[in-house]
C-alpha cells in the first residue's frame, strides 16, 4: 500500500513540475505560483516518507524513482492536451500555392501576413498565421492538403498587438 501512495503522490508531483515548468516559461506567473506551492508541499512530504523509511524499505525508492519518469511522461501529456499559449505557422510555397493558401486560411477565419522570399529553386511566398496551440494541429491538417511546401510551427511567448481568433473551426 505504502508503495502505490509513493508511486502515485510522486507521480502527481512531477505531473504538476511539468505542466508548472511551462507556465513559468510562458510567463503564466499566477497559476505556476500556485502550482509551485502544490508541488513542494507534496515533495516535502513525500521525500521525508521515503527518506526515513529509506534502510527498513529501500523499495519506497523504486517506487520513487519509476513514478518520476513516468510523471515526466504524464506532465507533457497533460500539457500538450492543455494546448496553452500561442503559436506561430510559417508556410513556405511557390506563389501560386502560396495565393490559393492564403486564400483558404482567410476564408476560414485566420489572420494571414505574406511576403516575398526566395529558397533555392527561385521566388517564394511565405505565409505567417499565430494561432492558438490548440489549433495548431487542424491548421496544419487543412495546409498539408497542399504539396512541395515548407511548413514551420514555433512557440509564441507574447503576443504585444493584433488578435487571434479564439478557436478556429474549419469551414
Amino acid at each position: 500500500m505504502i508503495y502505490a501512495i509513493i508511486f502515485f503522490a510522486k507521480l502527481f508531483e512531477v505531473a504538476v513540475t511539468t505542466v508548472r515548468l511551462v507556465l513559468t516559461t510562458r510567463g503564466n506567473r499566477v497559476a505556476a505560483t500556485i502550482l509551485s506551492a502544490i508541488e513542494i508541499a507534496i515533495w516535502i512530504i513525500l521525500t521525508s516518507t521515503v527518506l526515513l523509511g529509506l534502510n527498513e524499505d529501500p523499495m519506497r525508492a523504486v517506487a520513487f524513482g519509476a513514478a518520476f519518469v513516468v510523471g515526466i511522461f504524464l506532465g507533457m501529456v497533460i500539457e500538450d492536451k492543455l494546448a496553452l499559449g500561442l503559436a506561430e505557422i510559417e508556410i513556405i510555397a511557390d506563389f501560386e500555392k502560396a495565393k490559393e493558401i492564403t486564400q483558404l486560411l482567410r476564408f476560414n477565419g485566420y489572420g494571414v501576413t505574406t511576403f516575398d522570399c526566395e529558397g533555392r529553386e527561385g521566388k517564394k511566398l511565405a505565409i505567417n498565421v499565430k494561432v492558438h496551440r490548440k489549433d495548431v494541429p487542424v491548421t496544419v491538417k487543412m495546409i498539408r492538403k497542399f504539396d512541395n511546401i515548407f511548413v514551420t510551427v514555433a512557440d509564441i511567448k507574447s503576443l504585444s498587438a493584433g488578435s487571434i481568433a479564439r478557436r478556429m473551426i474549419m469551414k
